[in-house]
């Protein structure tokens, strides 16, 4: 099994959760329908991280992964996830 990491550099604009995706076009994307909540659980504990975070993310599980979304569909070019853990 091969382990494609990605990673990108979520920051707050305009009180909602965002990223910057050069090789994609991407600037100031926003996190949709329920990821900000996620994210805003996720770091609740991380001091100034409004300014930003390294989020490393891959399809398949990998060595100190500190949760686990689950796709449950695409619609719209976009995709659905399920944080089981948190029931979000």
């Amino acid at each position: 099994m091969t382990n494609s990491m990605m990673v990108i550099f979520p920051y707050r604009h305009n009180q909602t959760w965002v990223f910057d995706d050069e090789r994609m076009g991407l600037v100031q994307e926003p996190f949709v329908s329920g990821i900000p909540k996620m994210i805003d659980i996720f770091i609740q504990d991380i001091a100034n991280v409004d300014e930003g975070f390294k989020l490393l993310f891959s399809a398949n599980p990998f060595p100190s992964y500190q949760i686990e979304l689950i796709l449950v569909k695409e619609e719209y070019g976009g995709h659905w996830y399920r944080w089981s853990e948190k029931n979000l």
